[in-house]
């Protein structure tokens, strides 16, 4: 391929991916690609730095950290891609804290940086829809994996604020932190033809299957079907919720009578009461009231 931008977040997987530049660098020689580097340090550093590089005319944006650069790496490139008209494609090298996204493509394995470089390499693409959403007509975001409001996002709010934890134990902790903080609230769901109405814990929408370190949300999830499925819990007890909390883990909470499972290309949620919401695990708002999501078939290459 010809020139790719690298943009790496050093903070990635609580620090992991700055520790592992060095074999990025090697891996990315030994495969051949011809690259320049830059490195994000601020909240949406990886949009501003993927747009450019889209207008500058790089063939390819690699993304080297967790979903969340990801998500930004993706808004960069969809944003370019409206301004100037360019389609680039997006590598990824999964050195984040949950890695959700990139557990539904076969053969990529969390921190494996020198098989997601040998994937880069081979530029072979896949065609793959994305989220788009908009909140209280405030703003927009597209999203590559998932989209929560409630509880999911609370515990996604909480997740940014432990620092002392890798991995999935940072998941479990801001799951308990968030039971300890959040309250369930009536909302409204619109999907195709169906609407629901009740208090809710929370709502899921996702493209692809995994979310929150591992848990198996949305267990049918396909991220080139041209749907996004959905995830609606009802309001639990705490008793009730650490003892389903496990069969989230293998996707068997979808039995559940307190669980409805759906799939739309469209959604509205709205509530009375404000409501967190949150992106590939990026918190976007704590005090929604109205959010929007649709699905955007065939939006992104990426390499695979």
């Amino acid at each position: 391929m010809d020139k790719a931008l690298i943009i790496l977040n050093p903070w990635a997987g609580r620090g992991h991916a700055g520790e592992r530049r060095h074999d990025l660098d090697l891996a990315l020689e030994r495969a051949g690609i011809e690259y320049d580097m830059v490195m994000t340090h601020t909240r949406g550093g990886a949009t501003e730095m993927a747009w450019q590089a889209v207008e500058r005319g790089y063939a390819a944006i690699i993304a080297v950290g967790g979903d969340g650069t990801i998500n930004e790496a993706v808004n960069g490139i969809k944003g370019a891609e409206a301004s100037c008209g360019r389609r680039v494609p997006l590598g990824i090298v999964p050195l984040g804290t949950g890695c959700d996204f990139i557990k539904v493509l076969d053969g990529l394995e969390p921190y494996d940086i020198y098989g997601s470089v040998l994937r880069i390499a081979r530029g072979a693409t896949r065609t793959i829809d994305l989220g788009h959403v908009r909140v209280d007509d405030e703003q927009e975001r597209w999203f590559i994996n998932a989209l929560g409001t409630g509880f999911d996002a609370q515990a996604a709010a909480e997740a940014l604020k432990i620092t002392r934890f890798k991995g999935f134990a940072v998941y479990l902790l801001a799951i308990i932190r968030a039971l300890a903080s959040y309250k369930a609230h009536p909302m409204t769901v619109e999907y195709d033809s169906k609407r629901v109405h009740r208090r809710l814990l929370f709502v899921s929408i996702a493209n692809g299957r995994y979310q929150a370190g591992g848990f198996l949300l949305t267990p049918d999830a396909q991220i080139d079907d041209g749907f996004l499925d959905t995830c609606l819990v009802d309001n639990l007890r705490l008793d009730e919720i650490i003892r389903h909390l496990p069969k989230v883990l293998e996707g068997t909470h979808t039995k559940l009578r307190q669980v409805t499972m759906g799939r739309a290309r469209h959604i509205t949620i709205t509530s009375a009461a404000p409501i967190p919401v949150a992106t590939d695990g990026e918190v976007l708002s704590t005090s929604a009231h109205t959010v929007t999501a649709e699905l955007v078939p065939a939006a992104l290459e990426i390499l695979a």
